[in-house]
């Protein structure tokens, strides 16, 4: 599959015209999960250059990675968030840190006051920082997973794998969720979307949807976990079953928290997440290659300055 894939993508890379290289964006976690970004990045390396920087809008990491493909003498830079959506603190700080976008993440900055990041592993750390990487080539940032149709085909196998009976059950997908309340509803709407068209596709009782908010205030997540709650205790009655499916990119220790959230209530799981699964290696190259026919995004090259 894997070689199926790097020759569809070597086709595409073709065709996109000049040369370009892959920054490759995504959060540390588990090392099963470092390996599977490696084995992704490895994959996209046969289609253009490709570097990875590991962790939540990490400008360190992020300068590493630049300077390799620098060195690699790419003439353009394509940004690769493999992140679940694009509506995000982390997102919005990552634009900032790429110079895409004029301010850093005031909303991430004030939730660094009460997030546990001490005792994450340093690449899954969200970080807040007022500087901005340092290149001379013109770089573009593709979209986050998003809705995107690799992702709705990869749910329909999590969810099929898991359910017995899908006229008595109601598919729950919960997601991460961001610090922001406006993002958070924008995460909402995509998983909604998502969940609709799985719920249609294998005939489930119904679908609902929902975030646990990890990073926010204690009271908002606690809030996220009791309405969370009270979704699968709802599914359950009148002799109804949950199908609880993560909306997470791989296992990094959250889709615990997820049943912890969810402890002495019946519900089906087994906590397999968006990756690994083809669909997402095929996803990262083809937004790579559209990303390599876009302009220029890189506008902001100081504190506050523009080319």
């Amino acid at each position: 599959m894997i070689k199926l894939l790097t020759a569809l993508f070597l086709a595409q890379a073709s065709a996109a015209g000049a040369k370009y290289g892959i920054l490759l964006m995504a959060h540390g976690g588990e090392p099963a999960w470092d390996k599977e970004i490696s084995t992704i990045a490895k994959s996209l390396d046969a289609q253009a250059p490709t570097e990875v920087a590991l962790g939540m809008a990490d400008d360190t990491e992020i300068q590493k990675a630049i300077f390799k493909l620098e060195k690699r003498k790419v003439g353009k830079i394509v940004a690769v968030p493999l992140f679940i959506n694009s509506s995000s603190e982390v997102m919005d700080q990552t634009r900032f840190v790429l110079g895409i976008g004029k301010d850093p993440s005031a909303v991430l900055k004030e939730a660094m006051a009460h997030m546990p990041h001490i005792m994450m592993p340093a690449s899954h750390h969200h970080m807040y920082s007022e500087t901005r990487v340092s290149t001379k080539l013109p770089l573009v940032m593709t979209s986050a997973l998003d809705a995107d149709p690799a992702v709705l085909k990869v749910l329909i196998e999590r969810a099929k794998s898991l359910s017995k009976d899908p006229k008595k059950e109601t598919l729950v997908l919960v997601g991460h969720g961001p610090v922001d309340d406006k993002a958070n509803a924008d995460w909402l709407k995509t998983m909604g979307t998502l969940a609709d068209s799985v719920k249609s596709k294998l005939s489930f009782r119904d679908a609902q949807v929902a975030t646990i908010r990890d990073d926010s205030p204690p009271w908002v997540k606690e809030k996220a976990i009791k309405d969370l709650r009270a979704l699968v205790e709802e599914a359950n009655k009148n002799g109804g079953t949950s199908v609880v499916v993560p909306y997470l990119i791989a296992r990094g220790g959250i889709e615990t928290h997820i049943t912890d959230a969810l402890k002495d209530l019946d519900y089906a799981w087994d906590g397999k997440t968006l990756c690994p699964h083809p669909a997402i290696v095929k996803w990262a190259g083809e937004v790579a290659v559209k990303g390599a026919k876009m302009d220029n995004m890189r506008v902001y090259i100081m504190e506050g300055g523009t080319k």
